[in-house]
């Protein structure tokens, strides 16, 4: 069942245009993560406390992602039952080596979206629960740590070992693959699942149930990440609406985190789990998506550089530094960061930024 008609036109004007818009993704990716890592490390208060370090880390990691996704350039194909996310090594690596990158690009995935529900639950620690604030110091927040590296790990090796190319998937995308993208199975590696098999002697198809549970794998620890994402968004929104403050300011900061945190919450929905669940439902059901197909790396690959362009616009503080430093205003500038050394009012609350 095809939802979109597409041609062989369509689906090379898209990768070429995937290539170009990874190029554009890492340059956003660049600015934005090393600003905010720059206003991070000239931010004096000390009230953001540990969670600067997430913010570091967080931007790290799009630093790092975007990176793998530069070299990587990963896409993605369905068809007959079958996903395969497929790379055309285009950095020439041995073919064993250039599968571990593309796994390396499906665990950065893991990375982001494991980090991002850690994200949340310490805003909501810092805004419903203050005193359990804790939990994100030391030695407690090696257990943050570990789940974040571990959750990674299990994706990468789930995807070398336990979607690595077979024959019967070879056989199943090979035609698909040339048509559609005029390139061999040698020109190109994959990490992939077939969830449907046929019988060699018998010809009937079933639902191959190995194939099956490493969805279910998958879909598992972005449910887990998914539901730590809207549990703890939702109930922060909440307690930040009924939430008053005697300072103008901090009442002024309150604000630009609550709107912070709404499109913050909104962005990984539409970017990062709504892609994902496409990808691994439609081959369940059949569903070609033709040329669209394109689409779903190429709108997860968006976050890593949205992220930090939203606490940029939406923090007052951060937002005019960037403005009086593209405008060269050295006076406001300097006025600036007398007020980042000079505030007090600002309590707990901005650890939610």
């Amino acid at each position: 069942m095809a939802i979109f008609s597409d041609s062989k036109n369509r689906h090379m004007m898209l990768l070429q245009a995937h290539y170009i818009y990874a190029n554009f993704t890492f340059f956003v990716s660049m600015i934005s993560n090393s600003t905010l890592l720059v206003l991070l490390m000239l931010h004096p208060n000390k009230k953001i406390g540990n969670y600067r370090y997430l913010m570091c880390s967080f931007s790290v990691l799009g630093l790092f992602f975007s990176t793998i996704d530069l070299l990587n350039k990963p896409m993605v194909h369905i068809t007959g039952g079958t996903y395969i996310i497929f790379s055309l090594n285009a950095l020439g690596l041995p073919r064993n080596y250039a599968e571990y990158l593309n796994a390396l690009n499906c665990s950065c995935y893991a990375m982001t979206v494991s980090l991002l529900a850690i994200h949340f639950i310490y805003r909501y620690l810092a805004v419903c629960k203050p005193h359990r604030i804790n939990l994100f110091s030391f030695p407690y927040a090696m257990i943050w740590l570990v789940f974040c590296f571990a959750l990674s790990f299990e994706w990468w090796a789930t995807a070398v070992f336990f979607a690595a190319e077979t024959a019967e998937i070879n056989a199943t995308i090979e035609k698909s693959m040339r048509d559609d993208y005029n390139i061999t199975l040698e020109q190109f590696v994959y990490a992939g699942n077939k969830y449907y098999r046929t019988d060699a002697y018998t010809g009937v198809k079933t639902l191959s149930w190995p194939d099956v549970l490493y969805a279910l794998n998958v879909v598992k620890m972005i449910s887990i990440c998914f539901s730590i994402v809207f549990f703890c968004g939702i109930t922060t929104f909440r307690k930040m609406r009924t939430l008053n403050y005697t300072s103008k300011r901090t009442n002024d900061l309150q604000k630009q985190l609550f709107y912070a945190l709404i499109v913050q919450t909104l962005i990984p929905m539409l970017t990062m789990f709504l892609p994902a669940g496409v990808l691994l439902f439609s081959p369940l059901f059949e569903v070609t998506l033709g040329y669209v197909e394109g689409l779903i790396l190429t709108v997860i690959t968006t976050y890593p550089c949205l992220d930090p362009i939203v606490v940029i616009y939406f923090v007052k503080d951060y937002r005019n530094t960037v403005v009086y430093t593209l405008l060269c205003d050295r006076k406001k500038l300097a006025q600036r960061r007398v007020a980042f050394r000079t505030t007090t009012a600002i309590s707990t609350m901005n650890s939610t930024i």
